[in-house]
């Protein structure tokens, strides 16, 4: 599954490569007019949609093999049990007052049941951040994730490109007017970059994934 996300994740990096050689050559014909400016804008905005994939899909990828595993609920890290046990906790937040004991009481015998962890595939643990680096984070802790997250620049480039996405995503800024602000040689950084963090995120979730004690 892993390698799959890779497949498509390079694909569709080298469409924003691709993409960005055009810009380039009308960049250079036009001597940098609107349409160049809003090009270089707009590969951000492609950066990240390649970055939210790889994530998104490499947490339905260690659902899916954490539900394969038949780990008893148990035997399962306690973080990880957050997600297992998503349906007894918004039983316990959002039941009725006159449950709330028993609710709370349900969910901790569960906790330390032989019970087989079944997660819903579907469920991912946004936690407000918008894809920042704390969202991986909250990742990396609740399915046990070796440390770091990320280092060095790749820590600073998600920052910068979740920034100039929202900006453009929700009309505070034009592509241009977020373009303007890089070369073509900075934005083939920015590229460059958005490969080595999904490369990095995927080589460690693929690794992660084939240690017997993963999810424990």
């Amino acid at each position: 599954m892993v390698a799959a996300i890779q497949a498509e994740a390079l694909g569709r990096i080298g469409a924003t490569r691709a993409f960005l050689r055009v810009v380039e050559t009308h960049e250079q014909a036009t001597r940098g007019d609107p349409a160049s400016r809003a090009g270089k804008g707009l590969v951000f905005v492609q950066n990240y949609a390649v970055y939210e994939y790889v994530v998104v899909r490499v947490v339905r990828a260690m659902i899916v093999e954490a539900n394969n595993r038949a780990l008893t609920h148990a035997t399962t890290r306690a973080e990880l049990l957050a997600l297992a046990l998503n349906p007894e906790f918004d039983a316990v937040i959002g039941g009725a007052l006159k449950k709330t004991w028993e609710n709370r009481c349900a969910l901790l015998r569960r906790a330390r049941s032989a019970d087989v962890v079944r997660i819903q595939e579907n469920l991912f643990p946004k936690d407000g951040s918008q894809f920042r680096v704390p969202q991986l984070e909250t990742l990396w802790s609740l399915f046990g994730l070796p440390p770091p997250v990320l280092g060095g620049r790749l820590i600073g480039r998600v920052g910068e490109m979740v920034e100039n996405r929202n900006r453009i995503a929700h009309g505070e800024e034009a592509p241009e007017d977020v373009g303007r602000r890089y070369t073509i040689a900075e934005m083939r950084d920015r590229v460059d970059d958005t490969e080595a963090l999904c490369s990095h995120l995927l080589t460690t979730v693929g690794a992660y994934l084939g240690a017997p004690t993963a999810f424990q």
